[in-house]
């Protein structure tokens, strides 16, 4: 795990984007990011209200990376403009040594290829600072933007689950399938995937 005092102090940083803790000012992004249907849709949850995303805000800038989830939650920013455009993660099961990872990105930032350049640094994040034995990622078999991104960047498909999430949306519940990809620390690959590429909100 990485240590008490370089928590607050993480960045991970590809060609042209940096990704970092959230801040207190980043309300704005949380609001954009979680009150959008077009995101949320291969997701469990519904969107949140403002207040609900302030609160979210709250939990995750002030209890980030601590127990029992250690949960690393990180602004997406553009490193040209400085541009917040998304959300990244790193959610550890310590019972299993593995880091669950995840993106949103703004609708407009779509298919520029940033989901496949911010991957590679959270499988490479997880395995050389937090030192985990196995990452993993989960989307909906329709998200097909999404796992062909975790294909392009060397993570293995290991399990269609069949209604295995409980989707909440308007007050419906819904069983939805679940692909999982994984890939261990042995198994990665050192060369970076092309830049260009499409790829949906998580």
């Amino acid at each position: 795990m990485i240590p008490e005092e370089e928590k607050e102090t993480m960045i991970l940083e590809t060609d042209r984007l940096r990704l970092r803790p959230f801040l207190h000012e980043d309300l704005e992004l949380i609001k954009s990011l979680y009150g959008n249907e077009q995101i949320l849709r291969y997701t469990p949850f519904d969107t949140m209200t403002a207040d609900q995303a302030e609160q979210h805000l709250e939990k995750i800038s002030g209890g980030w990376g601590t127990p029992p989830g250690n949960n690393y939650e990180m602004a997406v920013l553009r490193k040209d403009t400085q541009e917040k455009i998304g959300r990244a993660h790193i959610a550890i099961d310590p019972e299993t040594d593995t880091g669950m990872i995840g993106w949103f990105l703004m609708p407009e930032h779509w298919g520029q290829g940033y989901a496949a350049e911010m991957t590679p640094v959270l499988i490479d994040c997880c395995f050389d600072r937090l030192h985990l034995h196995r990452v993993n990622a989960v989307c909906h078999p329709e998200n097909v933007a999404s796992w062909r991104t975790l294909e392009k960047c060397g993570m293995r498909r290991e399990a269609l689950l069949k209604k295995k999430c409980r989707y909440e949306k308007h007050g419906r519940t819904s069983w939805e399938d679940e692909l999982e990809y994984a890939i261990l620390a042995s198994e990665r690959r050192t060369e970076r995937p092309e830049r260009r590429g499409s790829e949906d909100g998580e």
